[in-house]
């Protein structure tokens, strides 16, 4: 007796088996969830402003525009202000007498909310800025360059550094006249190979410069070249920061270099 396959379908519940997928059907997006207004007004925030806070700011700042204002009371007497808000675990909230699961849900999303653009502010926040070539003889290639920056600096290309928690920016300005593009650089702390600080000697030898060597597994310098711009710096051709500050700039890049390796690794 032949059977027809059609005669059977799979019952969700019975064999764990779900229905087939018909062709007829569209695929199912997840669309991104809309923020609320109480969400929005704490992204709003500046975590630096809220470190200030009094404890009268927290209840009213905080605590109120969330519909909490009933925890006014607990966060009073135990003198939770802006900065002590930034630390509240889940822990804490049932220490301080608040039941309300649900409630203490939504009060640690909110503050969840508060930490992250805290942790943003402080990765890219600037640490150090400065600009190449440095002011001084010893920090200029030769002594052509030295006569350009005394009677003409703005025929001198300047190089913009800015070092960050995430990585280093650099903007590549060319001298005026020439109407050449405005190159911008990131290094993420994520792609670090190695960091070298040296002595080197300059225009003529005559002087010591502080020199730092990055060196940088830059995944861009792998695609194609275009056509009339310079080779991209690789792995093997560091990013150079030839400044006076250059060993204040390695222990700052190392410090933020190791924390970045920390986290993947975590």
């Amino acid at each position: 007796m032949a059977f027809n396959k059609q005669q059977y379908e799979s019952l969700p519940g019975k064999d764990g088996a779900t229905p087939p997928v018909m062709a007829s059907e569209k695929p199912i997006v997840n669309q991104p969830a809309k923020l609320s207004p109480t969400e929005e007004y704490v992204l709003n925030l500046d975590p630096a402003t809220v470190s200030t806070w009094s404890v009268e700011d927290v209840n009213r700042n905080f605590l109120e525009r969330a519909g909490l204002g009933y925890m006014a009371e607990q966060f009073s007497v135990n003198k939770i202000n802006g900065k002590c808000l930034m630390l509240l675990t889940e822990g804490h909230l049932h220490e301080l007498g608040i039941t309300v699961l649900g409630d203490r849900l939504y009060l640690m999303d909110l503050i969840g909310l508060l930490k992250r653009k805290k942790k943003e502010a402080e990765l890219s926040a600037s640490k150090w800025s400065g600009v190449t070539p440095a002011p001084g003889i010893r920090y200029k290639e030769d002594c052509g360059e030295c006569c350009v920056a005394y009677c003409c600096p703005c025929c001198l290309a300047k190089t913009f550094w800015r070092v960050t928690g995430q990585g280093v920016f650099y903007k590549r300005e060319p001298p005026c006249g020439l109407w050449t593009e405005v190159r911008t650089e990131y290094m993420d702390y994520r792609f670090f190979k190695d960091l070298e600080l040296k002595q080197t000697r300059k225009c003529l030898c005559c002087c010591t410069a502080s020199e730092l060597e990055m060196y940088v597994d830059d995944h861009d310098s792998s695609g194609a070249q275009k056509e009339g711009e310079p080779p991209n710096p690789g792995a093997f051709h560091p990013h150079v920061l030839r400044h006076p500050e250059a060993a204040q700039v390695e222990q700052i890049i190392r410090n933020a270099w190791n924390r970045a390796r920390l986290v993947a690794e975590g």
